[in-house]
């Protein structure tokens, strides 16, 4: 009997040591880092640096036809579609988005949006109302507000990438300081900072990842990183890549001008900080007006108004 209860005992006590190594080994942050790793080297082998280079993989048919479509809206005549398209490259470029197709897809699915936006309330306001000249305005509204909400989708995807190529810029610059402090070149700082083992997968980092990309197969280091401040958008790393330039070409101390900029990088930073906890309480007034004062006033003025109102009818009567 006392080795049937020590039997079950070890059973037991070896089942949840199991669980719990299991558990532990599931939700170790060094385990997933790893995974994570080993799955970016699997999708990455073989690959292109080129990201857009997808020779080889049939393009669904939905895709096509949205090419197509933008195709067309880009007009006609050779200047000012060339225009056009460039100020959306661009656009798309700074969105994280650099395979050139992208350009009239985009396009394509503003007109996919419009015409799905206002042919679903035609057909729905036809099954409600049945009379055509009610439903046509309010139509069109939807078409024009599905023409251009991918606009504002990209724009705004356009500022959180930046803000957050803002957010990461001091930290990147420290960790450069501190490889070129070491002896590492630019080349290798680069390369050591976006080791695919250590990042953190920011957009600043995945640009600097493509830049050191781009110094392996051979564009000159100029070109590559003045390439980086057209592809970010971003100011201040217009500035740095300016500097990294004038310091090649002067021959003056990297580590120093690393140290400078991530100072005014890092300074930036928290005055951008304080900002934005000077404006919370500016945009927190508007909700509490619209929202709690409203309940306030019902709770506080209400039972008053209501004596009131009892009061002056027993008057006149």
């Amino acid at each position: 009997m006392e080795a049937t209860y020590a039997v079950i005992a070890f059973l037991v006590v070896a089942g949840v040591t199991g669980g719990v190594a299991l558990l532990a080994q599931r939700w170790d942050p060094v385990a997933k880092r790893l995974r994570r790793v080993e799955e970016k080297h699997a999708e990455s082998a073989g690959e292109s640096i080129l990201r857009w280079d997808n020779s080889g993989i049939p393009m669904p048919t939905w895709r096509r036809t949205l090419e197509k479509w933008g195709h067309a809206l880009l007009g006609k005549d050779a200047e000012t579609r060339e225009a056009r398209q460039s100020a959306l490259r661009r656009r798309l470029v700074w969105a994280g988005f650099d395979n050139p197709r992208n350009v009239q897809i985009f396009l394509g699915t503003k007109l996919a949006l419009g015409i799905g936006a206002a042919y679903s309330y035609t057909m729905y306001g036809l099954l409600i109302s049945r009379v055509l000249p009610q439903v046509l305005p309010i139509s069109i509204v939807f078409g024009i507000v599905g023409f251009f909400l991918p606009d504002f989708w990209l724009s705004q995807r356009i500022k959180e990438r930046q803000r957050l190529m803002h957010n990461a810029l001091p930290d990147m610059l420290d960790l450069l300081v501190v490889c070129v402090e070491a002896g590492l070149g630019l080349d290798a700082a680069i390369a050591k900072v976006t080791d695919p083992a250590i990042i953190k997968g920011t957009p600043l980092e995945t640009e600097l990842r493509r830049v050191h990309l781009e110094f392996r197969a051979g564009r000159p280091r100029a070109e590559a990183l003045r390439a980086l401040g057209e592809r970010t958008g971003v100011d201040e790393v217009r500035m740095v890549v300016s500097a990294f330039v004038q310091t090649e070409k002067l021959g003056t101390s990297l580590a120093d001008t690393l140290r400078v900029h991530a100072d005014a990088a890092r300074i930036q930073r928290r005055h951008r900080a304080e900002k934005a906890a000077y404006l919370a309480p500016l945009k927190m007034l508007f909700p509490i007006v619209g929202f709690l004062f409203p309940s306030i006033f019902v709770v506080t003025v209400a039972p008053a108004l209501l004596k009131i109102m009892y009061a002056l009818r027993g008057l006149i009567r």
